[in-house]
């Protein structure tokens, strides 16, 4: 019988070791893909979409707006290259995975209150989406996201030129406002694009009709969008420009402003990023 048998149990033998090869294999493999949406993150972050926009004079301010748009003037700048699209929900979390960046609060600590989960992402909805802007982050958030991506927030003069091109106009796809063109005037149910836009950030991308002159998206609403600036009427606060999804009261012209503290944050309030004029690319 122990003769008989023997044959029997090196087989199984044989045949535990070949599964516990295949087990280890599958577990290393399941490791890998666990990690592989981190690694794409940060390789992402390092070849940021950018576009690149030329050297050359524009129009920044207007005479339509508040006062802090006036003078008009001709401002010229060097070449540079701006984030095609805001930062996303998986960009940053690249940046949080390498320790290089905050998590941002949960939505209640954003409004004051308690966080409702340690680390969580501040949202305007339950989606989990990782093409959705970043919000919640304040100032020097958006910094250490840029200075990770290998750039730096834009100058407010870069950002305008980004949306309104050589030819001076009110919005980034042209002279009228449009809610077919970008996410902006609705909020509760109320506002001038109630009904036809959602009223809380979308995917970054999801209007192309809105695109600027040079192909660069999102930069009238969706979220409003830190650059490197002290407001000029009080230093103490930044710069954010673009509107957002919820503004309603005040379209998003390219050369309308709003200031906030570099502490603030908000479910409608994100940042790109900019670089040398070689880190981007053709439109």
């Amino acid at each position: 019988m122990t003769r008989a048998m023997a044959p029997r149990s090196s087989s199984v033998a044989a045949a535990l070791a070949a599964a516990l090869r295949t087990a280890l294999a599958a577990a290393l493999a399941l490791g890998a893909f666990a990690r592989a949406p981190f690694a794409r993150a940060a390789s992402h972050a390092s070849r940021a979409d950018r576009v690149t926009i030329p050297a050359g004079p524009f129009t920044q301010g207007s005479t339509k707006g508040d006062e802090d748009e006036r003078p008009m003037r001709k401002v010229t700048l060097k070449a540079f290259a701006i984030d095609r699209t805001e930062v996303t929900r998986a960009d940053y979390a690249a940046c949080v995975a390498a320790h290089r960046c905050k998590a941002p609060p949960a939505p209640a600590a954003a409004a004051g209150a308690a966080p409702a989960a340690p680390g969580a992402v501040v949202s305007p909805s339950a989606s989990d989406d990782p093409k959705l802007p970043v919000t919640g982050v304040d100032w020097s958030d958006a910094q250490a996201y840029c200075r990770f991506a290998g750039g730096r927030l834009p100058t407010e003069s870069e950002w305008e030129k980004a949306a309104r091109g050589t030819d001076g106009r009110e919005y980034p796809w042209g002279a009228e406002a449009d809610c077919a063109r970008g996410n902006w005037g609705s909020f509760d149910g109320e506002g001038p694009c109630a009904g036809k836009n959602p009223g809380h950030p979308v995917p970054v991308g999801r209007y192309p009709t809105g695109a600027s002159p040079y192909g660069v998206l999102d930069l009238g609403g969706n979220v409003w969008e830190w650059v490197a600036d002290k407001y000029d009427e009080d230093p103490k606060r930044r710069v954010v420009r673009g509107g957002s999804c919820c503004s309603y009261f005040v379209p998003p012209r390219a050369a309308n402003r709003n200031a906030w503290a570099p502490e603030h944050r908000d479910e409608d309030l994100g940042f790109r990023c900019a670089g040398s004029a070689e880190s981007g690319g053709k439109r």
